[in-house]
């Protein structure tokens, strides 16, 4: 399966996958002891990012990452339902977060504005770089969904 977008956060690459795959859900655990959830399309990738020092811990930035002891999956003969809501973290922690993703985006990506759409298909066919960001209608984002162009959507944080 092939990275749909790469995002830059503080010089590592972040790799959107399509979500609709199946992918592979590691425990894994810094040399600090944090442990952390990763998802990945495969093992072959965690290696590949393992290797490249791409996998990071959300905690304390370390790059010293190596999978945890994981309890296996057991299947139960009852239905379990699949939360609906999203997850949460503490909102200085997000607010962190998402002002370094904004920074750098807008200092490193071009800014396309109502021409994503455009942009995004060029990318997409390999006609142009990935780092561009910008604002389609819902009408565009839906389009560029049902074509297979994988999307993104980055919230801007502004401070108060």
């Amino acid at each position: 399966m092939m990275p749909c977008t790469h995002i830059i956060v503080d010089t590592f690459i972040c790799q959107v996958y399509n979500v609709n795959n199946i992918m592979i859900k590691y425990q894994l655990r810094c040399r600090c002891e944090h442990e952390f959830e990763g998802w990945f399309p495969s093992s072959k990738e965690y290696t590949r990012q393992k290797n490249r020092g791409m996998i990071q811990c959300p905690m304390c930035d370390s790059t010293t990452v190596d999978k945890a002891i994981m309890a296996p999956a057991v299947k139960t003969s009852k239905a379990k339902k699949l939360p609906t809501e999203d997850y949460f973290v503490m909102g200085e922690s997000a607010e962190t977060i998402l002002r370094r993703l904004n920074k750098k985006i807008k200092k490193d990506f071009q800014d396309v504005g109502k021409n994503f759409a455009r942009e995004a298909r060029k990318a997409h066919k390999g006609k142009r770089d990935q780092k561009f960001y910008g604002n389609p209608t819902k009408e565009e984002t839906n389009q560029l969904l049902d074509e297979g162009i994988d999307l993104f959507a980055v919230p801007d944080y502004k401070d108060n």
